[in-house]
Order: structure tokens, then sequence, then C-alpha cells
């Protein structure tokens, strides 16, 4: 189930939208991932798998737009450790937390204002040619931890 609810609905999504006539030049796809699919996190085996697949999905995607020379672009965006709702629901939560503290060069964690500048700027004019990436926002924290 993870995996369809993380991985594959990206790949059904995407599917529909085009269909539907809603993704066309310039569109964008973006899709959230997390360290956890590099990286061993206790407790974290099946969202690291669905992360996994998510970002080979991603790539998939990318090839397939570009063959059809649809001008749709698609990445998947790693962002640091974010205190969002769905950190909260890892059991590890408080762990994840001090490791970004510690291992984020900045000393802070990424927030969800962080992601969504940085997607704002990757969504702009000329950014078409960046597609089927796995984009680090994390002030370089997989880096440096």
């Amino acid at each position: 189930m993870t995996l369809d609810v993380m991985a594959n609905s990206l790949v059904y999504w995407s599917q529909d939208t085009w269909r539907g006539g809603f993704l066309g030049e310039g569109s964008k796809v973006y899709a959230m991932t997390s360290e956890g699919s590099t990286r061993v996190i206790t407790n974290y085996g099946a969202v690291s798998a669905a992360k996994t697949a998510l970002e080979s999905n991603c790539r998939q995607l990318a090839m397939e737009f570009a063959k059809l020379r649809t001008g749709v672009s698609v990445n998947a965006i790693r962002a640091g450790v974010t205190v969002t709702p769905a950190l909260m629901q890892i059991p590890e939560r408080d762990l994840l937390i001090d490791h970004a503290m510690n291992a984020n060069p900045h000393g802070r964690m990424t927030t969800v204002e962080d992601v969504a500048q940085a997607i704002v700027a990757l969504s702009s004019e000329g950014t078409h040619w960046i597609t089927g990436n796995v984009i680090g926002v994390d002030g370089g924290e997989l880096v440096s931890g």
C-alpha cells in the first residue's frame, strides 16, 4: 500500500492529467522525496522503499514526457528534515530533528518556506531543461551529515 500511495500515485496522476489536457509546454511536475531514499532511518523501511521508487518514477516520467516532446518537466524535491504533520507521525522524529540540527551547516532545519521558494525558482521561465532529477533543498544537510 505504501508504494502505491507514495510512488505509483504520481504515475497515475501524471497519466490522468496528461490525458485530461492539463499538462503542456512549460508544465512542471514535482514529487516530494526524502534522504530516506538513500539512507537507513529506523522504522522508515516502507517509506524508504516508496521514496526510492518515487525517484525512479520521476526519472521514467521525465524521459517519457521528453520523448513525446511535451515540454513537461518532472523532478523530485528532496527537502531536508522539515517540521510537517508527516514528520510528527514518525516515532523517531526527535532523533531526526536532532540529527538535522547538528548536521545542517546553517544550524537550523529546512522550512516549508525554503522548499516553496526553491519550487518557485525551479518553475520560472527557462528551466524546462531541468528534468529527471532529485534536487536537494536542504541547506547542505545531506552532504554534511
